[in-house]
């Protein structure tokens, strides 16, 4: 998995914080984070920043990739299409890296793959 905030390295260390009552997972590699750690900042403030530093707004509903690493929800349809690829990024960060569903199914249910 690649460091959230250079996404040029591995990322080998997670931070994880809870925002509105859910667990929001970062991450990054030793340099990135041993930035942040000497900013005197959180990781979550610092990916935010980033977020809210890309510019990606919906421009049906205003919701902004900030807006989404803060609570997981987007505002309307039109934020999923506009703004995919953070969405597919925080689903696999929180299923640790997988891109299908890793967490309990139904009893009977098999695993699709």
């Amino acid at each position: 998995m690649l460091c959230d905030f250079c996404r040029k390295r591995e990322g080998v260390l997670t931070d994880r914080t809870v925002v509105n009552n859910g667990m929001v997972e970062f991450h990054f590699c030793e340099e990135c984070y041993a930035d942040i750690r000497r900013s005197g900042h959180s990781a979550f403030e610092v990916m935010s920043r980033l977020a809210a530093r890309e510019g990606k707004e919906c421009p049906v509903c205003g919701t902004t990739t900030a807006d989404f690493a803060a609570s997981f929800m987007f505002g309307c349809p039109e934020c999923y299409r506009n703004m995919q690829k953070t969405a597919v990024g925080a689903a696999e960060a929180s299923q640790g890296g997988a891109s299908v569903h890793v967490g309990k199914r139904p009893k009977g249910e098999r695993n699709a793959g």
